[in-house]
């Protein structure tokens, strides 16, 4: 097993800490989910946020800092590419960064938006680091361009494609996919983890949003849900698979220790 700050038990992959639905029990839900051994990527991903999540991550110590851009914000990608080159040495990953094509329905904005993914993907190409991908609406033009690209170390984000492409990306291209605590209420969540390698399942709560319960706060306390889900889905011990979900996240993540 890997060395890392805490003896973690989880790793929640992808959550929003900085998020304002936080703002007034930010310590409470944090330590909730220390006191569990459950670590958490958080994801800032708007200009008026990056901030916040890094001065969240340097507070805590279970909280590992990615920065991204919301795929609609993509006219700000110098300045998240700024942003992440002036942070480099304290950042996991980059992400979640991708496409939109469900927010996005005008095309010369689209092509826009590809532009900027293309963009920030070099950028963590530059810097060694895992790549968080968005791509709602859009996850074969998301793969696409990824495997066009030649790019490395990717971890799909809620992915909302087909099973057959998450199974072929996962099998051939060896991309990480992450299954949100939403996947006790959703038949395409429950469907594709069957189709996923079981060496690229991760966990994720991407909190405060995809909570088990729809349009309730979610938190990443709740990625135990995640996991039991998936656990009576793939009929495999529970244990057994929390060791290797988090083997697998370790593998990727190699900046948290």
């Amino acid at each position: 097993m890997y060395m890392v700050k805490k003896e973690f038990h989880f790793i929640d992959t992808h959550c929003h800490l900085e998020d304002d639905e936080f703002n007034s029990r930010i310590d409470m839900v944090i330590q909730k989910a220390s006191t569990q051994k459950i670590g958490m990527i958080s994801s800032a991903i708007r200009p008026d946020t990056w901030e916040k999540g890094h001065q969240i991550s340097k507070q805590y110590d279970t909280v590992f800092l990615s920065i991204g851009l919301d795929p609609i914000q993509y006219q700000y990608v110098s300045e998240a590419s700024e942003f992440i080159s002036k942070n480099k040495d304290e950042i996991v990953a980059v992400g979640e960064i991708g496409l939109d094509h469900y927010r996005i329905r005008d095309h010369r904005q689209r092509e826009a938006q590809a532009n900027a993914f293309k963009n920030l993907i070099e950028i963590a190409r530059e810097l060694s680091v895992p790549i968080q991908v968005h791509s709602r609406s859009a996850g074969k033009k998301a793969l696409d361009i990824l495997e066009d690209m030649e790019a490395v170390n990717i971890h799909m984000h809620a992915f909302d494609g087909r099973s057959s492409y998450a199974q072929k990306a996962s099998r051939d291209l060896g991309y990480y996919f992450s299954i949100p605590t939403s996947i006790v209420r959703s038949r395409q969540k429950q469907k594709m983890v069957k189709a996923i390698e079981i060496e690229r399942l991760l966990l994720e709560t991407d909190s405060p949003v995809l909570g088990p319960e729809k349009g309730e706060r979610n938190v990443p306390s709740n990625i135990t849900i995640a996991l039991d889900e998936v656990s009576k889905i793939l009929q495999r011990e529970k244990e057994e698979l929390r060791e290797i979900i988090l083997a697998n996240t370790l593998r990727l993540y190699q900046r948290i220790k």
